[in-house]
């Protein structure tokens, strides 16, 4: 998914791209996305890490937002899509099984 928002300068400072950040992060969060990356310039650092967002592991002009994965009433079939990378965790769907045609 990829989403492209700006405040306009007159209305900085007001709290509105919080406001949409906030949204969008509920809204992938609700569908159980948990890594979120923002590709952002150097002067909209600061906004982001304001909004949570942390450097990513290489250093880039990407930020990223994590979250842990809530505890799932599926239990142990979801801590087998749970995979580390790393420091950090990764959702892995599981395979798809394939269609009968």
């Amino acid at each position: 998914m990829s989403c492209a928002s700006q405040v306009i300068p007159s209305l900085r400072g007001m709290g509105i791209g919080r406001m949409i950040v906030n949204r969008i992060i509920r809204m992938l969060t609700s569908r159980e996305i948990y890594d979120i990356a923002a590709l952002c310039s150097e002067n909209e650092r600061l906004f982001f890490n304001a909004c949570g967002f942390g450097e990513d592991v290489l250093g880039s002009t990407t930020m990223m937002y994590t979250r842990t994965v809530p505890n799932h009433p599926e239990g142990d079939q979801m801590d087998q899509m749970v995979k580390r990378a790393g420091r950090r965790l990764l959702l892995a769907p599981s395979l798809r099984e394939p269609s009968a045609s």
